[in-house]
């Protein structure tokens, strides 16, 4: 009788404490946790290692024929786009990955054991993500890269411009330094290449794509909403990353799209579905908060030749008003402007200050600065493009319009509407030409290819700005600022090495450095550093705390 009892108890206590699978519902904490999980295992570790062992032997490998352009099915341009776009999306990643809200945003969420105690080991356990998001933009265009069984078998079809381009993408992500970059002509081989370490090299590839797909690490809405994975994650933290994050993969599809030079129903409807839930960055200075334009840009660490043009340009625009004034005929001015040059050397906050500029000129009333890409100005069907064109210049009267990497408006191929984005520019242009500056932004190169392409634009953007590359010691002196502005000290052996290595690496930087950005991730490494030395300590001085040393450079 009495074990019957103790049978019937301990019954009732486990139906009581299992979890009814009715009402248990998966949170937010439990899908993070299973991506933080699994992010660790050995699947992962094992195949970045096996590629990096391939690419060693690689480096050290002659092959006697390069592949020719022609032999791709996609081309040198596409492939660029794609690489930088990419490495833009790594590099806002890990940037969002250092901000000690976010950090204390997963660690919140999360529940496992996983190491993620610094901002390197959140990313390449969150980097998943992207490679996760991109796979679903590949599903949606209509693009096959897995057979359907008990767990999804991944390949990549080489014999496609969109398996060229998924190769490419899988091969970038693995890459751990972001200053490492994929060469065309590499890339070309290792697509092509006849050498087995090549062939190695492929199937390395495909196995890194099937841990990546198949990692336990999808996002689903409590609604049964679909999204994508980040957009998810980062819904909750910051809405304006998310809008950048959507934005960049609304790029990335576009290309994928594009890469047969040819657009079909599904991939039209797939990014305008993208689109509806993406609104371009409109970044505006209604308030006039900056109060002397002409000081802060002054006041500008280096960039020299930039600071010569713009004051020419407002001298110039001085003395054809004191003209006016005194009855004389004054020459024609075009205000519109060509900015060029590498990430991360001010672009963008000096299109903000020339609006200032403009403003108290009296060339513009408002002086204010709007800020949009390709993404914020073509739709997919012929007549969209002209009223989202059109809604993003009557937002940008009587201030700037700041069009970053304008070039990509002539690089969707067939079937893309970028060309009637640039019309309704034009007519725009020509209409409101007391109330509209626009300004064009981004490489030297791809930017002027862009202009000369076309007569309309060329007539109209004939002042070009350059914005050269930091020197080392121009970079040692924004390291030292972000260092005072964040009431740190550099210690002398630490001030020592960050000019040595400041110096090394412009001695040997890559085509896009990233100049200013690359100090503040430096910088952001150095303050983690030492927040790690900091914390094996029982007690900190006020100087601990805001001392630097060289070994957090390290």
């Amino acid at each position: 009788m009495e074990i019957a009892v103790i049978i019937i108890i301990l019954f009732a206590l486990f139906i009581f404490l299992t979890p009814s699978k009715k009402v248990k519902q998966r949170s937010e904490s439990d899908r993070v946790d299973k991506i933080l999980k699994y992010a660790f295992e050995k699947d992962r570790k094992e195949v970045q290692n096996e590629i990096d062992t391939l690419q060693k032997k690689l480096d050290d490998l002659n092959e006697d024929r390069p592949v020719e352009d022609k032999e791709m099915l996609i081309t040198k341009e596409a492939f660029e786009q794609m690489y930088l776009l990419l490495k833009d999306t790594r590099y806002m990643i890990k940037n969002i990955c250092r901000k000690s809200d976010f950090q204390c945003y997963i660690q919140e969420i999360k529940k496992g054991n996983d190491d993620i105690s610094n901002s390197q080991k959140m990313f390449d356990c969150l980097k998943f993500f992207i490679i996760k998001d991109v796979l679903r933009n590949y599903d949606h265009l209509g693009h096959e890269y897995y057979v359907k069984g008990d767990q999804e078998k991944c390949f990549i079809r080489f014999e496609t411009p969109e398996g060229q381009l998924l190769f490419g993408i899988v091969t970038q992500m693995m890459m751990f330094d972001d200053n490492e970059k994929l060469l065309w002509e590499d890339f070309k081989m290792k697509v092509k290449g006849k050498h087995e370490l090549y062939q190695q090299m492929r199937d390395n590839t495909i196995k890194a794509l099937n841990v990546y797909a198949n990692g336990n690490i999808n996002v689903t809405a409590s609604d049964g909403s679909e999204d994508f994975a980040f957009c998810m994650l980062l819904h909750n933290y910051n809405r304006k990353y998310e809008n950048n994050y959507r934005k960049k993969m609304l790029r990335i599809a576009t290309i994928i799209a594009n890469a047969d030079g040819k657009m079909t129903d599904s991939e039209s409807e797939w990014l305008d579905e993208i689109k509806s839930d993406s609104t371009p960055e409109v970044r505006a200075n209604e308030k006039n908060e900056v109060k002397n334009p002409e000081e802060e840009l002054n006041d500008m660490i280096g960039l020299s030749r930039m600071k010569e043009e713009i004051n020419t340009l407002r001298n110039f625009v001085i003395m054809r008003k004191k003209r006016e004034e005194q009855g004389l005929k004054s020459p024609n001015i075009s205000y519109h402007c060509v900015f060029t040059g590498n990430p991360g050397t001010g672009k963008t906050t000096v299109a903000r200050l020339l609006a200032s500029i403009y403003r108290e000129l009296g060339v513009l009333k408002k002086g204010h600065l709007v800020e949009t890409d390709r993404s914020g100005l073509v739709a997919e069907y012929v007549g969209q493009t002209a009223v989202k064109t059109n809604k993003i210049i009557d937002s940008a009267l009587d201030g700037v319009l700041f069009i970053d990497e304008a070039y990509t408006l002539a690089n969707g191929g067939m079937n893309d509407y970028g060309s009637e984005a640039v019309a309704t520019l034009l007519k725009r242009m020509e209409d409101d030409r007391d109330r509209l500056v626009v300004i064009l932004a981004g490489y030297n190169d791809e930017i002027e290819s862009f202009i000369n392409s076309n007569p309309g634009l060329r007539s109209r953007f004939n002042r070009y700005i350059h914005f050269d590359d930091y020197t080392a010691e121009e970079l040692y002196k924004i390291f030292c600022l972000q260092v005072r502005k964040g009431e740190y000290t550099l210690t002398e052996d630490a001030s020592l090495y960050i000019k040595e290595r400041l110096a090394a690496v412009v001695e040997d930087k890559p085509k896009d450095f990233g100049n200013a950005r690359y100090v503040r991730n430096l910088f952001e490494k150095a303050i983690e550093a030492q927040a790690n030395r900091l914390a094996l300590k029982v007690s900190w001085t006020k100087e601990d705390l805001t001392q630097i040393t060289k070994a957090d450079l390290q």
